[in-house]
């Protein structure tokens, strides 16, 4: 059965290091046992900017936990109404 999240740097560090070797998205999904789908959400959750050499989106797995772990952060909290 697929898994549908990455739950760890070392995860995310596996997705960096395969796309940097240059397989799309499906093969990463095969290799990880996850959904394609998830694979597509997160090299889109740790764009960096900067391009590879093959003219991709760099992916970076350090950026995409920080991003998971502000979005935990921010989860459940309210903003003030200032009053």
């Amino acid at each position: 059965m697929a898994s549908y999240t990455f739950k760890s740097l070392e995860d995310r560090k596996k997705v960096e290091t395969l796309w940097e070797r240059g397989l799309v998205p499906k093969e990463i999904a095969g290799e990880l046992g996850t959904s394609i789908h998830v694979v597509y959400n997160e090299l889109t959750r740790g764009r960096d900017g900067s391009r590879l050499p093959d003219q991709r989106l760099r992916y970076n797995a350090e950026l995409a936990q920080l991003r998971v772990q502000e979005s935990l952060e921010r989860r459940g909290k309210r903003k003030s109404s200032g009053g």
